[in-house]
């Protein structure tokens, strides 16, 4: 889940690039999601879209980036 210029999407990939996002279904279809996050200057994967959640780094080396997802 990506916020972008058009709102928001959600994305195939942890990059929001043509082609891998595509509008979101947040509320209205269940699936298991997570949350990218920019805090300050750092790119988090969240389980929830709020820093309260559970995040880890985006480019921290496994396993310590390895995602919350959540079903949503």
């Amino acid at each position: 889940m990506v916020e972008t210029n058009d709102g928001l999407v959600e994305c195939t990939e942890a990059y929001a690039r043509p082609g891998t996002c595509r509008k979101s279904t947040f509320g209205t279809t269940r699936h298991s999601r997570l949350w990218v996050v920019k805090f300050g200057n750092n790119w988090l994967q969240c389980q929830f879209p709020d820093l309260g959640s559970k995040c880890v780094n985006m480019f921290a080396r496994p396993p310590a980036n390895l995602p919350f997802d959540a079903v949503q």
